[in-house]
């Protein structure tokens, strides 16, 4: 019932750097809200009474703001969503979509893409990602048969660079959100969290196993040889040597490995601890997202 209540942003993505970090705007807020009404319309009664129930055991309070006391459940929170810090207002956008809550539809649900379009229009440092989905093997009428499921919930993560973020890393969220990429989206969602919270070698760690992840996946969809055990330059020589690129690919792309193997937390530091400076974790994420693109452009 609780296990991914607290998962929330507030928890995940804790300012480490102490840099300013633009509000959120009362506009964003109220549009949320009327998106959330205008969607749901005769639902978002009930749709309010759920996420008040799962805010108040998320924060431990049977009312949560400060009219409480005379006010419905419906009405708290619509106080609550009003008042209450960037953080907690982000956290109850992540609760909307990891509970079964009235009108709440999945995996392909619009208010993800209106939320995120309210991000830019307020140019909020802010992306909401989708569901990621994995297919399991089940049984109808005593007959084997597969279905799927939801393995990650939408989050909100940060995003530094505009550009960056649009052009590369909004389109490899998106990708890795398919089924396919289940491990791979899981570990490339960590490196993110990593680096904000400025754990910067685990970042790397993370990267080159979210690359070597897609092309495992890209080399079995492609019915090209490989063992689970290889490492990423096995991986990438196999890609390449079975698809239309130039071999002169393989340098510039075996970076994001070279990074994990270099400077990472993935081997032991030896008699000096290895310090990994900001800008290079961003440069690895970013390199990451662009080059999962790439090759699932080629491959995919």
């Amino acid at each position: 019932m609780f296990e991914k209540l607290f998962d929330v942003f507030s928890r995940r993505e804790q300012n480490f750097s102490n840099e300013a970090i633009k509000p959120l705007t009362r506009e964003f807020r109220n549009r949320v809200l009327m998106l959330l009404r205008d969607t749901l319309q005769n639902q978002f009664h009930a749709f309010l009474s759920g996420l008040h129930q799962k805010a108040a055991y998320l924060y431990g309070k049977f009312g949560l703001s400060e009219t409480s006391a005379h006010s419905s459940p419906e009405d708290d929170l619509l106080n609550f969503l009003g008042t209450c810090s960037d953080e907690q207002f982000l956290d109850l956008i992540e609760l909307i979509f990891r509970s079964d809550l009235p009108g709440i539809t999945w995996p392909d649900n619009p208010l993800i893409q209106g939320i995120n379009d309210f991000f830019r229009i307020d140019a909020l440092p802010y992306h909401l990602t989708g569901y990621s989905m994995e297919e399991i093997e089940t049984s109808f009428h005593g007959a084997p048969a597969r279905s799927f499921r939801i393995a990650e919930f939408p989050q909100i993560i940060r995003r530094d660079s505009e550009v960056v973020h649009q052009s590369a890393m909004e389109p490899a969220l998106s990708l890795l959100s398919a089924p396919e990429f289940k491990y791979a989206n899981d570990e490339f969602l960590k490196a993110l969290e990593d680096h904000r919270k400025r754990d910067h070698r685990d970042c790397l760690a993370k990267c080159g196993s979210a690359f070597e992840s897609v092309m495992k996946v890209l080399c079995a969809k492609n019915s090209i040889p490989f063992k689970e055990k290889d490492t990423a330059s096995a991986l990438l020589k196999a890609l390449l040597g079975n698809g239309q690129l130039d071999q002169f690919w393989e340098q510039p792309l075996i970076l994001i490995a070279t990074l994990r193997n270099r400077l990472s937390s993935a081997h032991g530091a030896g008699a000096q601890a290895k310090v990994i400076s900001e800008h290079v974790a961003t440069y690895a994420v970013n390199s990451t997202a662009s080059a999962i693109l790439f090759l699932c452009s080629e491959f995919g």
